[in-house]
């Protein structure tokens, strides 16, 4: 009988211990095994658009530019020497304000030797008309002085419009835009003095294709809309109120004006940009189309095969499997493709890597703003 000791019996205990942690487990890999990879399948963004509805329009930005509703160049028409100038540049005047004068020395000692002359022909009509009573003159003398009496009041007239003249007057109200001239310089007829705008309403002027004019002019031009580039924000009601009929030879458009009140809480002057957005009226379809049934997709989004067929990739709207539609196309209108047939208002359908897309793997619509596969 062997008599083991307890050191010796606790080594044993512990190299069983050992063993049995270094077996493995039932159902479990051993340590020359690998473990399989777990595969996670990637959902790939794609960007997206919107399918909208058919309408009889389209809606068309423009730039443009500010001017006052009225201006005009304000002139002497006589020649002199300035001798008052008031106006300052952005101030505001009212109707009838003086803004200039000219030194009216000479033209009033016109006017006193044009009064002296008319007095002097009245007198001479008056005696006249006497000693014709009298049968002491002739008719013809009688006529004689009756002409130099109107040729004298004639003259008069004309030399108190000299004086007149002499002031420059605020023809309405409205804001001094620029001085052309300062004090104490001479002044030539006719001579811009002073641009003088009225800004109680404002103009905008667009540049408008001749195709779109040709299309129906004003009446193709339905509620325009103004959005001032300094605020960037309010769309305005505004109206339309004229169009050159001349066009600009280089651009081959006609300008457009469209009116509207100046915004509150904005100072909007002359010069400053602007976007007018109008709705134009779209030309009619083909007899037959069903406008119910027509649906309007961005052009990038059609694509062919090689036999011609066209086909659009509709997008889940939370992500999945793309569908391969095919559409009947119809005509393209800035930018945008008319779907006869095969689509409905409210699809998301996929507008880049069309070719790359396949019905068995799985895609979401892109985020707004986004890129890569976090888009």
């Amino acid at each position: 009988m062997t008599i083991i000791g307890k050191q010796t019996a606790a080594g044993l205990i512990g190299l069983s211990a050992l063993a049995a942690l270094a077996l493995p487990l039932p159902g479990s890999w051993s340590m020359d095994e690998t473990a399989p990879p777990t595969v996670t399948e990637v959902v790939r963004p794609v960007p997206t658009a919107v399918v909208t509805g058919y309408t009889s329009w389209v809606t068309r930005d423009f730039p443009g530019s500010v001017r006052a509703n009225r201006r005009v160049e304000l002139a002497f028409d006589l020649d002199g020497l300035l001798v008052e100038l008031d106006a300052r540049e952005g101030h505001a005047v009212s109707e009838g304000a003086v803004l200039a004068r000219l030194d009216a020395r000479n033209a009033r000692n016109a006017l006193s030797a044009a009064q002296a002359r008319f007095d002097d022909a009245r007198r001479t009509l008056e005696r006249a008309r006497e000693l014709r009573e009298q049968r002491m003159v002739s008719e013809s003398e009688y006529d004689k002085a009756r002409a130099a009496l109107d040729i004298a009041r004639a003259e008069l007239q004309a030399r108190e419009k000299a004086v007149a003249d002499t002031v420059l007057r605020a023809p309405f109200d409205g804001v001094v835009a620029a001085r052309h001239l300062e004090n104490h310089e001479r002044v030539t007829a006719g001579q811009a003095v002073i641009s003088l705008q009225d800004t109680s309403r404002i103009e905008v002027v667009i540049q408008v294709p001749e195709r779109l004019i040709a299309q129906g002019g004003l009446e193709a031009l339905r509620n325009p809309r103004v959005r001032f580039d300094v605020e960037g924000q309010r769309w305005l009601s505004a109206h339309t109120r004229e169009y050159r009929v001349q066009p600009d030879l280089a651009t081959r458009t006609y300008d457009l004006t469209i009116a509207l009140a100046p915004p509150p809480g904005i100072n909007i002057l002359p010069g400053m940009n602007a976007t007018v957005r109008t709705d134009i009226d779209a030309p009619p379809l083909a007899a037959g189309t069903g406008n119910d049934e027509i649906t309007r997709v961005p052009a990038e989004a059609v694509w062919s095969d090689g036999a011609g067929a066209c086909f659009v990739w509709v997008v889940p709207e939370a992500g999945g499997t793309p569908r391969r539609v095919r559409v009947e196309p119809g005509p393209l209108r800035d930018g945008q493709m008319l779907i006869l047939s095969g689509l409905r208002a409210g699809q998301r359908v996929a507008v880049a890597g069309l070719r790359a897309l396949r019905e068995d793997q799985p895609v979401r619509p892109r985020l707004a703003g986004q890129r890569g596969l976090e888009g």
